[in-house]
C-alpha cells in the first residue's frame, strides 16, 4: 500500500538513502566515487546514462540505478530499448491475471569502458524477469542481463563492502 500512496516521493527518499550509504562505504574503504551529474543518486529506468562509478582496489564498477515505486510492480528486461512492467499496486487477488505487461521505451544503458557494468535496483520489485524470445526467465542478484550484471541494492552494498 505504501507504493500506492507515497509512490515517487518514497522512491526518491530510498535513492537518497542509498546514495548516502554508497558514499559512506566509499569513504570508509578509501574507494573513489565518480558521480555522473549533480543528482547522481537518483535512478531513472528510462535514462540511458549510468549514475556513478566506484573504483575499488581491484575492480571498477559502473552503476546504473533503476527502481519501481512499489514492490507489487513486476519488472522485466526486454532488450536495450524496452523494459516492461506489470502493475499490481491496486489489484485484488481475483483480478491479477487480467493485468498485462506494459512495454516502456528506454535508452540503452551506457557504461564506461574497462568497468564492470552493473544495474542496481534500489527500490525492489517482487519479481524481475528477462525476456528471451518467447519466454521470461526470472533473474536474481548477480545474474547477467543483456546490458550488465543485475543486483538488488543491499546485495551490491555487500559486494563493495567485501572488496
Amino acid at each position: 500500500m505504501t507504493g500506492a500512496i507515497l509512490g515517487y516521493p518514497a522512491l526518491i527518499i530510498k535513492y537518497l538513502v542509498y546514495g548516502i550509504k554508497i558514499r559512506r562505504i566509499c569513504k570508509a574503504k578509501g574507494y573513489t566515487l565518480l558521480r555522473n551529474g549533480k543528482f547522481w543518486w537518483i535512478g531513472n529506468n528510462k535514462s540511458g546514462k549510468h549514475n556513478f562509478t566506484v573504483k575499488c582496489k581491484d575492480k571498477c564498477y559502473c552503476i546504473k540505478l533503476i527502481g519501481v515505486r512499489s514492490k507489487k510492480i513486476l519488472f522485466g528486461f526486454v532488450d536495450e530499448n524496452v523494459y516492461e512492467i506489470k502493475d499490481y499496486t491496486f489489484a485484488l487477488l481475483w483480478t491479477m491475471d487480467g493485468f498485462e505487461y506494459e512495454l516502456k521505451k528506454k535508452e540503452g544503458y551506457t557504461f564506461e569502458e574497462n568497468t564492470v557494468p552493473v544495474i542496481v535496483m534500489v527500490s525492489e520489485s517482487y519479481k524481475i524477469t528477462e525476456k528471451n524470445q518467447t519466454y521470461r526467465k526470472e533473474i536474481s542478484g548477480g545474474d547477467k542481463t543483456k546490458e550488465g550484471y543485475f543486483y538488488f541494492g543491499k546485495d551490491f552494498l555487500k559486494i563493495i563492502k567485501e572488496q
